[in-house]
């Protein structure tokens, strides 16, 4: 459990999914469930602890903003 609390994770998956896919409706709808996984994962994991939560909640807005890295540097390649 401690690697999902990780965003490194969600990282190699938001690029892995933008490289692969692109923008596509598959890719979105992979981003879309990466999110309600995020969401899900947020409630089981219970409330915020000060050491632990930055991390935690930066896992979202790391996979999106992979996602879009993982895209661009498809179309720059």
């Amino acid at each position: 459990m401690r690697i999902i609390d990780s965003p490194i994770p969600w990282a190699v998956a938001g690029i892995l999914i933008g490289f692969f896919l692109g923008v596509t409706s598959l890719s979105v709808w992979l981003l879309a469930l990466g999110f309600g996984v995020f969401i899900i994962y947020l409630q089981i994991h219970g409330p915020a602890e000060q050491h632990s939560e930055g991390r935690l909640f930066a896992s979202g807005p790391v996979l999106m903003v992979f996602w879009v890295l993982g895209f661009v540097i498809k179309d720059v390649i």
